[in-house]
């Protein structure tokens, strides 16, 4: 992992869309509605340091060499990786899919917390949302209730070039944090 000290934060916050203070030599990031202050000693959200899974996003999103966001097509975690991801599966759509039928409820009050949008389904779907995970990395979750014919779904897709900003693990990394913000908002709001 790159140290911060080494990043030119001026040459770089314009290309991953990121806030320079010239005075505090500091970057402000938006990562799934909240703001990280990025500083030379570390990353901090809240006035404290950051999550590690977080740091570690983050940094490699401070390391890419991606210059443009590319929305379309929505990718799978398989599709990036070239392989079925049954891992992601697990630790990212099935606890969301546990509660889809109250984050539809409550879509409303908790997607404008994390930078989130209702848009129409790709699928037939009951909610699609679009979520701008970091400033050039969204994500694409379409949830669906239980009905008496089909259980509950979740499914959470990335934007088509994902990968130029956000290696593959930490895009898993990436989703599992946005999975946690969600079911964390869900539990206070």
């Amino acid at each position: 992992m790159k140290s911060l000290e080494q990043f030119p934060f001026p040459k770089i916050a314009e290309r991953i869309a990121a806030l320079y203070s010239e005075e505090e030599d500091a970057l402000l990031l938006g990562m799934l509605g909240q703001e990280y202050v990025i500083r030379h000693e570390g990353i901090f959200l809240h006035g404290q340091k950051a999550p590690e899974a977080h740091t570690i996003t983050v940094i490699d999103y401070l390391s890419s060499s991606g210059t443009t966001l590319e929305m379309l097509p929505w990718r799978t975690i398989g599709d990036i990786a070239g392989r079925p991801a049954p891992d992601f599966r697990k630790r990212v759509e099935i606890p969301i899919t546990t509660y889809a039928a109250e984050i539809i409820t409550r879509a409303n009050a908790i997607l404008p917390m994390m930078d989130a949008t209702i848009t129409p389904s790709i699928i037939g779907s009951d909610m699609a949302v679009n979520v701008r995970a970091l400033p050039k990395v969204y994500l694409h979750a379409e949830l669906s209730q239980e009905t008496t014919d089909f259980p509950a779904e979740a499914w959470v897709l990335f934007s088509n070039n994902a990968q130029e900003f956000v290696t593959l693990p930490n895009l898993q990394i990436l989703a599992e944090i946005f999975k946690d913000r969600l079911l964390s908002l869900l539990r206070v709001y």
